[in-house]
């Protein structure tokens, strides 16, 4: 494989910063997949009276989310830059493409826990019955939610694993990996209302990010 200082060093300033955000982002991916695993209710009522016993544990989901997708952009941001010699055209959409997506990903994340800790804030509704119904309709909105942002995101993925293939700047492997999280993305409607591909699609953008921040920092350290 071609030294991927000759393909990253001209095409990226400030390499070793952008290194510690693409470590950073895969560090946050595999805590957002951590707290994506952990069991919760899946019933709307049982929702309501799980939320105010694990408040603690649900406000760090939502942080780790906010944090994985605004810190997860300048990871983007390099990736576009270091693949452009490949195609200048292709790097940008799949730059574009994937900030989109995360950004929409993480947003029906955090608005669906939002919603829920929001009917809570509200209190005791004049119908019992109100507040089961409002999160009966955000559970199911989630999921409709989601799936814009894990489709956007899988081409942007998909794309950027394209462009690394054979490209000197990552190991074809990793490349790989970057086409499977995209087609896993992709086909998000494939599978209706499971985590499945989802999961897959962050798996395999965590090992991105590591993979580039150690290139990266591999890079600047000659």
């Amino acid at each position: 494989m071609k030294d991927p200082s000759a393909s990253v060093e001209p095409a990226l300033d400030h390499a070793r910063a952008f290194a510690w955000f693409a470590l950073l982002a895969g560090a946050l991916s595999l805590l957002l997949l951590v707290a994506t695993l952990q069991p919760t209710p899946q019933g709307a009522a049982q929702q309501l009276s799980f939320y105010p016993s694990h408040l603690g544990r649900i406000m760090l989901s939502a942080v780790v989310v906010l944090a994985w997708a605004v810190f997860s952009i300048p990871f983007v941001v390099a990736l576009g830059r270091i693949l452009r010699p490949k195609s200048a055209a292709f790097a940008l959409t799949a730059t574009l493409l994937s900030t989109v997506g995360i950004l929409l990903l993480g947003f029906a994340i955090f608005a669906h826990v939002g919603a829920v800790l929001s009917i809570l804030a509200a209190g005791r509704p004049p119908d019992a019955a109100d507040a089961t119904y409002q999160a009966a309709i955000w559970g199911n909105l989630f999921f409709y939610l989601t799936d814009p942002g894990l489709m956007t995101w899988g081409l942007g993925q998909f794309l950027f694993g394209w462009l690394a293939w054979r490209s000197g700047v990552v190991p074809n492997w990793i490349s790989v990996i970057g086409m499977i999280g995209g087609i896993a993305g992709l086909l998000t409607l494939a599978v209706y209302q499971s985590a499945m591909l989802a999961l897959l699609q962050l798996v395999c953008f965590a090992v991105w990010g590591i993979a580039t921040g150690v290139i990266l920092l591999r890079m600047r350290g000659r």
